[in-house]
Parts: structure tokens; sequence; C-alpha cells
């Protein structure tokens, strides 16, 4: 793919992210898909992305020499995410150390109720007219899943501001 049609895409996707208000989830989700490469694998073994408060990348890690080794290298981490997220999402990671950091997954990583269960055709419609230009399969579904999660996460919290009125 040509730079600018990459440029274009990202463009797309950013404004539509933005638009929808899902931005800081797409980003949080992108993260976790990409943390092993960024990371390393035995780093991710012993290591998960916990969400972004504001700019600050929370990481649980096993406890001891993890947390040192994650907090040495930090800063590489947060240049390789930017870089591949395209802008200066994260300025910082705090290292947690949490005891079994790796057998709870963040919230990011639940499986989410499919689409079709809470979305309506329109709204599904719109979600895949966004991601069909995105050519690689795991960012595309990515963007699906988190697109689709934002708009049911809307729907619960108007449902709940009626039924609270």
């Amino acid at each position: 793919m040509r730079q600018s049609a990459l440029t274009s895409l990202r463009a797309i996707l950013r404004s539509a992210a933005a638009a929808w208000g899902v931005e800081r989830a797409a980003h949080e989700a992108m993260i976790v898909e990409m943390w092993a490469d960024v990371a390393g694998a035995e780093s991710a073994a012993h290591s998960k992305p916990a969400g972004l408060r504001g700019t600050t990348l929370l990481v649980n890690t096993d406890p001891g020499l993890w947390v040192q080794e994650l907090s040495a290298r930090r800063g590489r981490f947060a240049d390789e995410i930017n870089r591949r997220l395209g802008g200066r999402v994260v300025t910082d990671i705090r290292i947690r150390p949490q005891a079994n950091a790796v057998s709870a997954p963040p919230a990011v990583l639940r499986d989410p109720v499919p689409i079709e269960d809470q979305l309506s055709a329109e709204e599904r419609g719109t979600i895949e007219q966004t991601v069909a230009e995105i050519s690689d399969p795991a960012l595309r579904e990515t963007a699906r899943k988190v697109m689709g999660d934002q708009m049911r996460w809307k729907k619960r919290q108007a449902a709940g501001s009626r039924l609270a009125r």
C-alpha cells in the first residue's frame, strides 16, 4: 500500500473514531494487539497492558525482576507504540507489579457480544463501511470490535439514563 493511501486511511479512521468517541478504546485495543511485538514474546508472557489513563499506559506485570526489566525499557516501548499508532498517544508507561498479572486479561480483551446481537443493520453497515478499507485482517477485526463495543456502550448509557429519569 502506498504511503499516501495509508495516510488517507489513517485520517479516515481517526475522524470516524473521534466522531464516535472510540479513539481511546481503539488505541487501547491496538496497544494490546501489538504488545507482544513491542515488548517481545518473553516480556509479553509476563505482562499485559491494562489501559490508558490520559497518555499514561498502565501495564500489569509479574512481580520481581519483570518490574525492573520492563521499567528500564518503557521509553523504548512508548516510542515504538507511538510510531505504530502514528501519533503521541503514550507519553509514559507505569509498570504495576501484580501477582498473576497475565492470567486475568484487561477489559479490552474480553470477548465482546457479537455485533448482530445489539446493533441495528444500519449500525453494522456503518462499521463495515468504515473498516472495509483496512487491508490488514487483524487490524480490521480489532477496529470492528472496538467500534461495535463503543456503539453498544453508548446504547447502554442512553438506556440507563432513560431508566434513571
